[in-house]
């Protein structure tokens, strides 16, 4: 008896381990020779590899196993092979041996390489193409990884969530993928990670993605998407649209898509839909919408939250439908764009896109970023006007000679928008209109079709040179520099505070150095030039030190001068380009009389001076009469801000104050750039 019952076990043991396929014990390495293989071999070494993608996909792996194909080698069809790892002991896919990527030849099959609810998977370094000489009727994809109704049981679940782990694709060479051109979540790519529902009655497993990186891949020439994210669990209220309550908004997570290579697809580049805190940074998109026939751009997520993009260089979008690098897209909360480069792309750089009835787009951050010779529009948006605490700071926008490009415009739904700190330089032929439901503040606009405060009713606006090291220079993300400001420019300390800014410029500067800088810079190196210098006078300067150690909020420190109009000067000890002085007098509402503010670059003041504030109106001073208004001191002190001046030597005149003859300086800073 005891012998029958250790039989039975036995068998029903090994029903178990071939239940999908032939199985092995892990942590193994399997080798692959489309040349010199046989699929007799038992594949564990190099001389005993197997020939077939067959033989590989009749096989259920284990954690720790490998599957090494022969560099050089080719083979058709597609390799889809069973099983999953476990966390930190995925199955992998790579090569072995000398010469070319080994690769894949789909020939019109769905996908070259597909895994199906399967999990803690690597693959790398193969050459995947899935091309025929006529166009496919039917989706076609390089990489199809598939998750559906995960987990299912004798009944739907849309509540306890499946989850999938761990996709890793790398290093792979995706290209000439020439499947039907259809924007669906289904649609041909070359590399799509998607989650169906199955729809032919059986039971349903609501199921997301988990931990999914795909990295140093390049894709070329693809119909129809570059690398997409994206699920059929979608319904949630900010998505809006048509509804489907058995189909709960379930995000993939931990998605990352970093040093790809997308070019020349014939839809969008990079769109990691359906997610939330996906990080998308260092790839480089150009060549898209090709097919010049539905709605496409370069990077976007739809029905998806909190996506960072940034350090993204995308090029060569194609029409005006869309055609634009970056989508603030429908359903969409927190998406940030930051330090990434656009440029020649006919549908314009950002494109806010809320179009589904009941759907929103909100808590937009477009900073940082660099636009060069964009055409069509800056920011294009759809007809809904569903959107708002969009912000748009720090930016350069770069149009150059000959292009037409409207930088801001009147288009589109009115939502709520605002542009803090952006240079628009234009010596193309575009221009400029207002939305009512935006705001502006602090931007920089030069060139062509300034606009007036009437057109752009932006109280802080300058509309000077910014001064840029060598605009419209760009050749690619990396040289860029010629967006640097010099220490001349007006742009310099200029800008509004903007709270929750990212912390650094688009060269990785802190924020800020002083006061925050208009554009996509933050120079360095302005610093305060008289923290700690011994001030002079052409009387006396009682208790000296006093008017430079940085002790402002002390009323009663304070460096006193003689009575009747006199001078504190300061010498900077070299030249610098000085933007911004500050100064604290004795602060108790009085009023200083005949302030003036005087810079040089000779310490007689004989020659080089410039007078960037003057409150004396009626000349007593000698100085000339002043149009700056008198003011009360207040803790606060008295900024004084303008476009840089070289200069060495600063010379601050007073008549003593409504109080007294006396003159008092509890602080004097003045900011500037070494020269």
């Amino acid at each position: 008896m005891k012998a029958q019952y250790w039989m039975y076990g036995f068998v029903i043991l090994l029903a178990c381990l071939f239940v999908n396929g032939t199985a092995h014990a892990d942590n193994k390495t399997y080798y692959v020779d489309a040349a010199g293989g046989s699929d007799s071999n038992t594949g564990l070494s190099q001389t005993a590899a197997w020939k077939t993608l067959a033989k590989v996909n009749a096989i259920t792996f284990g954690p720790g196993d490998k599957i090494l194909l022969k560099a050089g080698g080719t083979w058709t069809g597609t390799l889809q092979p069973q099983g999953s790892g476990t966390s930190g002991s995925r199955i992998a896919v790579d090569r072995y041996g000398t010469g070319a990527d080994p690769r894949i030849d789909g020939q019109g099959a769905n996908a070259v390489v597909r895994l199906y609810n399967q999990q803690y998977w690597s693959i790398g370094h193969l050459e995947i193409t899935n091309q025929t000489a006529a166009q496919g009727t039917t989706a076609r994809s390089g990489v199809l990884v598939i998750g559906e109704d995960y987990q299912a049981g004798a009944s739907s679940d849309i509540v306890n969530v499946a989850v999938l782990h761990d996709i890793h694709l790398h290093d792979l060479y995706i290209h000439d993928v020439n499947g039907l051109h259809s924007k669906t979540v289904n649609g041909s790519a070359g590399i799509n990670v998607v989650v169906r529902v199955r729809s032919d009655g059986s039971p349903n497993r609501v199921t997301k993605f988990d931990q999914v990186l795909i990295e140093n891949n390049k894709i070329d020439r693809v119909t129809r998407t570059g690398i997409m994210v994206n699920s059929e669990w979608y319904d949630r209220d900010q998505q809006g649209g048509v509804r489907n309550a058995n189909r709960p908004w379930t995000p993939a997570t931990g998605v990352v898509i970093r040093g790809n290579e997308v070019l020349h697809v014939s839809g969008d580049g990079i769109v990691p839909h359906v997610s939330t805190g996906a990080l998308v940074e260092h790839n480089r998109v150009d060549g898209y919408n090709e097919a010049q026939v539905d709605y496409n751009a370069g990077m976007w997520t739809y029905n998806g939250d909190y996506t960072v993009y940034q350090y993204n260089e995308v090029s060569g979008g194609k029409t005006i439908k869309d055609g634009m690098s970056f989508d603030f897209d429908n359903g969409t909360k927190g998406l940030v764009f930051q330090y990434n480069y656009s440029h020649d792309n006919e549908g314009g750089t950002v494109l806010i896109c809320q179009n589904e009835t009941g759907g929103s787009v909100t808590d937009g951050v477009f900073r940082y970023n660099v636009s060069q010779n964009d055409k069509y529009q800056m920011i294009t948006v759809c007809s809904g006007a569903n959107y708002g605490n969009m912000q748009f700071y720090n930016n350069v926008f770069y149009v150059g000679s000959g292009i037409a490009n409207n930088l801001l415009v009147n288009q589109g739904g009115n939502g709520v928008a605002t542009f803090k700190n952006n240079i628009f330089y234009n010596l193309g032929s575009g221009g400029y209109t207002k939305k009512t439901t935006w705001t502006y503040d602090s931007n920089v606009f030069y060139g062509n079709n300034v606009p007036t405060a009437t057109v752009i009713p932006d109280a802080n606006a300058i509309a000077s040179n910014p001064q840029f090291v060598s605009p419209g220079s760009g050749t690619g993300i990396g040289s860029l520099d010629g967006y640097k400001l010099q220490a001349a420019s007006p742009a310099i300390d200029r800008g509004v505070v903007v709270a929750t800014n990212g912390g650094k410029d688009f060269w990785g500067n802190a924020l800020y150095v002083q006061k925050p800088d208009r554009g996509a810079f933050e120079h360095p190196s302005v610093v305060n030039a008289a923290a700690g210098r011994t001030p002079t006078s052409g009387s006396f300067v009682n208790n000296a030190a006093y008017a430079t150690d940085g002790a402002a909020g002390d009323k009663n420190l304070y460096a006193g001068l003689d009575q009747g109009l006199q001078y504190l000067q300061l010498d900077l000890g070299s030249s610098y380009a000085v933007n911004r002085v500050k100064l604290w007098r004795f602060y108790d509402n009085r009023i200083y009389k005949d302030v003036i503010v005087q810079l040089s670059t000779t310490a007689d003041f004989s020659s080089g001076v410039t007078t960037v504030f003057n409150n004396d109106a009626n000349n007593s001073a000698g100085k000339g009469a002043g149009a700056d208004a008198e003011y009360a001191e207040t803790s606060a002190g008295k900024e004084i801000v303008f476009n840089p001046v070289t200069a060495r030597y600063v010379r601050i005149w007073s008549n003593g104050s409504s109080v007294n003859a006396w003159n008092h300086y509890v602080e004097t800073q003045v900011y500037g750039i070494p020269l």
